[in-house]
């Protein structure tokens, strides 16, 4: 995990944080960032924010939710934690059903669409790739990790890839990290956005450099 070094010098990053454009998908990045530390302190400090900048509960909980395809389970938790008691939530809701027929078949469905979307050309080969040795991992990127979680509508694609590279710089996996640069690019983020989103994150992350490299090397216009 993370030294205390490290998350200090991040929650740093976050008192510096002055956004004057994209205020709500750079706040869900860097929160999304905040969740690789596993950091407490530096996840209120982003959720402190949504008042004043009219970014609603629901918005940090989507990045919560699709954090454990990318962090784990702990840190989901962790976060999750987090959340309720900053916004004083508890849930009446029953959701230990069975999943039914329906409800499957949508979801592998939206997440071939969505898988298609972020991959563009690159789809077929990586599907290729990891069916050769894992068939059943790609099975589930496709059911659990695009169609259940990824595709959920109360966030925007582009919004959710975003957080999604935030939170891969912090871990620094440059295969993973160039592969969502790509798929945000090719969802419709702007690539200045990205850009800035790596720049929100500097130095306090791992994966800074790893990420400025492969937006150098990516075609302007990819």
């Amino acid at each position: 995990m993370y030294s205390d070094s490290q998350c200090a010098q991040f929650r740093n990053r976050l008192d510096q944080f002055a956004p004057d454009h994209h205020v709500r998908e750079r706040t869900l990045a860097l929160y999304s960032a905040s969740i690789a530390f596993a950091d407490p302190p530096a996840q209120q400090i982003l959720l402190e924010r949504a008042s004043r900048d009219r970014i609603s509960p629901e918005s940090f909980y989507e990045i919560i939710l699709q954090s454990h395809l990318f962090l784990g389970y702990p840190r989901m938790l962790i976060a999750a934690e987090v959340w309720a008691k900053a916004f004083q939530y508890r849930s009446n809701k029953v959701t230990t059903r069975p999943y039914d027929d329906e409800e499957g078949c949508r979801w592998f469905e939206r997440g071939r669409k969505l898988y298609a979307e972020v991959y563009d050309s690159n789809a077929a080969r990586l599907k290729a790739r990891v069916e050769s040795f894992a068939p059943e991992i790609f099975r589930w990127m496709i059911m659990d990790g695009y169609g259940k979680v990824l595709a959920r509508p109360q966030l925007p694609s582009s919004v959710r890839e975003l957080a999604i590279v935030a939170c891969l710089t912090v871990e620094n996996y440059p295969k993973q990290l160039h592969s969502h640069i790509r798929g945000a690019l090719n969802i419709g983020a702007e690539r200045t956005l990205v850009e800035t989103v790596v720049e929100d994150l500097g130095l306090a992350a791992p994966g800074y450099n790893t990420a400025r490299d492969i937006l150098t090397r990516l075609e302007p216009s990819t």
